[in-house]
C-alpha cells in the first residue's frame, strides 16, 4: 500500500505520457511534419531580436526553436510529450503551494490541463509556443505566490512585479478548440508527405489501401505515377480521380491546393507557375514564412539559371539547422544534389510567351513544344484529355506528340478505339493505330455488352459510366 502511494502517480504520469507520445507519433506524426515546413527558424542575431518586442516574446521563440526538429521523425511527439509534462509538474506545484497538498490529487488535478492541451493540440495551426506559453504562466504564478508569501518586504510589489515580467515574457497562451482528431487531413498530409521524401511505394500503400482516399491522396498518387511513367497504366483505379490539372489559382484557393499545385508545375517543369504558387504559398503561411516553399523558391530559380535569385534563398536556409547542409550542398554544386536540378534544366519551358491564364493545357503544350521527352507532361496532358472524355482533343494532342515518338499505353489505344469507331475510320488506320492485339478484341466483345463491369478496367467502361470531372 506504502509502495503504491508513493509511487502511484509517476505510474499514472508515466502510461499519461507513454499514450500521449504512441498517439501522436502512430496516428498524428504529419501534424508535425506539417507545422515544420510552415515556419523557418533562423539563426541569426537579427532574427532572433525580432521576437523581442512583442508580448510573449520569449514562449514564442522557445517554441518556434523546437519546432524546426518537427523535421525528424521522433522528434514532434517527443517535444510535445515533454513540454506538456513541464506543464503538469509546475501546475502540480502551484496546486500544492495554494494549499492542496496531497501529491495524489495535486497530480490528478495537473493532468486536466496537460490533457486540455493535448486535445488543443489536435488542430494542425495549434502552435507549439502555446503549450510553453501555459507553462510560463504558472511558473509565473507559483513564483509570484512565493514571492508573496516569503519575502518579508514588500511582498506584493515583488509579486505583482514577477506576474507582469512573467506575463510580458511568457505571454498569454492562445485557448484553442475541444476536436477529434481529424484524421482526414491527417491522411492528406501523410500522401503529401511521403511524396514530398519520395518515400513512393510507401505511398502506393497508403493510397491503394485506404478504402476511400480523399481527392489531395489521389492527387500525389497519380505525380508518384507519373514520375514513374505509370500514370496511363493506374489513371482509372479510382472512379472519381484528381489530377490537379483542371485547378485553377484564385484569391479563394485553400492553401493546401496552393501547396499541392507547386508540386504539380515543379513535376511538369514549368518553373514560372511553381514560383508563383511557392511565393503564394508563402504569403499564406504564418509571418510569411514557409521553410519548404523557401527550399522551392531556391530550387526553381537554380532551374531557370536565375543564380542571384536563388543566392538569397539559399542564404536563408544556410541559417537553419535542418536545411543548412542540403543548402551548402547545393551552393558547391555537390554531383549526388545537384543531379537533379540539372536533370529538371532540360524540361524547362522554353517558349516566350505572356500568360494571362494559368490554364494547364497550354502550358503543358508549351513544354512539349520545348522538349518532347518529357513524359510526365505527355502522359498529364492525354489523361487530363481523356477524364474529360474529350476524344477529339486527346487525338489532337496524340497526334501532335505521339506521331514521331510512338506512347503505346492500353489506355491510350482504348481511347484511340473510340476516335476510330465515332469516325468510321477505315480498317488501314485501325491497324495503323491499334498495334495491341488484345485491345482491338476486347473492343469488339465490349461493343456487344455495353456497360458491363467486366470491362470496368477499360476506358471504354468510364466513357459509358462516369462523370468528367468539372473544370474550375
Amino acid at each position: 500500500m506504502k509502495m503504491l502511494k508513493r509511487y502511484g502517480m509517476y505510474v499514472v504520469v508515466a502510461a499519461w505520457a507513454t499514450a500521449c507520445f504512441l498517439f501522436f507519433h502512430l496516428a498524428y506524426r504529419y501534424h508535425f511534419f506539417f507545422q515544420e515546413q510552415n515556419q523557418i527558424f533562423l539563426l541569426s542575431g537579427e532574427y532572433v531580436a525580432a521576437y523581442l518586442p512583442q508580448a510573449g516574446w520569449a514562449s514564442r521563440l522557445i517554441g518556434d526553436f523546437l519546432t524546426q526538429f518537427y523535421y525528424y521523425l521522433l522528434a514532434g511527439p517527443a517535444i510535445i510529450t515533454a513540454a506538456l509534462l513541464v506543464v503538469g509538474n509546475v501546475t502540480r506545484r502551484l496546486l500544492q503551494q495554494w494549499g492542496l497538498r496531497s501529491q495524489w490529487w495535486a497530480t490528478l488535478a495537473a493532468l486536466v490541463p496537460m490533457t486540455v492541451l493535448a486535445v488543443f493540440s489536435l488542430h494542425h495551426d495549434y502552435k507549439l509556443s502555446n503549450i510553453i506559453a501555459a507553462g510560463a504562466l504558472v511558473i509565473t504564478l507559483w513564483l509570484a505566490t512565493l514571492a508573496f508569501r516569503h519575502l518579508r518586504a514588500l511582498r506584493i510589489p515583488t509579486a505583482l512585479t514577477i506576474l507582469c515580467v512573467g506575463i510580458w515574457m511568457g505571454g498569454w497562451p492562445n485557448m484553442g478548440k475541444l476536436q477529434r482528431p481529424n484524421f482526414y487531413l491527417e491522411r492528406q498530409l501523410a500522401a503529401d508527405n511521403e511524396y514530398h521524401l519520395g518515400n513512393y511505394n510507401r505511398l502506393f500503400q497508403l493510397v491503394e489501401s485506404d478504402p476511400e482516399p480523399t481527392q489531395e491522396m489521389k492527387f500525389f498518387y497519380n505525380m508518384a505515377r507519373a514520375s514513374r511513367q505509370e500514370l496511363p497504366d493506374y489513371l482509372l483505379r479510382f472512379a472519381d480521380n484528381d489530377l490537379g490539372t483542371f485547378h485553377r489559382i484564385g484569391p479563394e484557393t485553400p492553401r493546401l491546393v496552393i501547396n499541392n499545385m507547386n508540386e504539380l508545375y515543379w513535376m511538369l517543369g514549368d518553373m514560372t507557375f511553381c514560383e508563383r504558387a511557392a511565393m503564394m504559398s508563402n504569403v499564406f503561411s504564418r509571418d510569411n514564412r514557409n521553410v519548404r516553399m523557401i527550399k522551392r523558391l531556391a530550387e526553381c530559380n537554380l532551374v531557370s539559371g536565375d543564380s542571384l535569385a536563388a543566392q538569397k534563398y539559399l542564404r536563408i536556409l544556410k541559417q537553419t539547422l535542418v536545411y543548412s547542409d542540403w543548402a551548402e550542398r547545393i551552393m558547391n554544386h555537390e554531383p549526388k544534389t545537384w543531379r537533379y536540378i540539372v536533370e529538371k534544366q532540360n524540361f524547362v519551358n522554353k517558349a516566350d510567351t505572356v500568360r494571362l491564364t494559368d490554364n494547364l493545357h497550354m502550358v503543358m503544350m508549351e513544354l512539349l513544344d520545348s522538349n518532347a521527352d518529357n513524359v510526365v507532361a505527355l502522359d498529364y496532358i492525354l489523361c487530363s484529355d481523356l477524364l474529360l472524355k474529350d476524344i477529339e482533343h486527346f487525338k489532337r494532342d496524340y497526334d501532335r506528340y505521339c506521331t514521331d515518338r510512338p506512347r503505346v499505353k492500353k489506355l491510350y489505344q482504348e481511347a484511340l478505339c473510340i476516335w476510330l469507331a465515332g469516325t468510321h475510320a477505315p480498317q488501314e488506320q485501325w491497324q495503323q493505330l491499334i498495334t495491341m492485339p488484345d485491345v482491338a478484341r476486347r473492343f469488339a466483345q465490349y461493343n456487344s455488352q455495353r456497360g458491363n463491369k467486366q470491362f470496368s478496367d477499360t476506358y471504354w467502361y468510364y466513357f459509358d459510366t462516369a462523370r468528367a470531372p468539372k473544370v474550375e
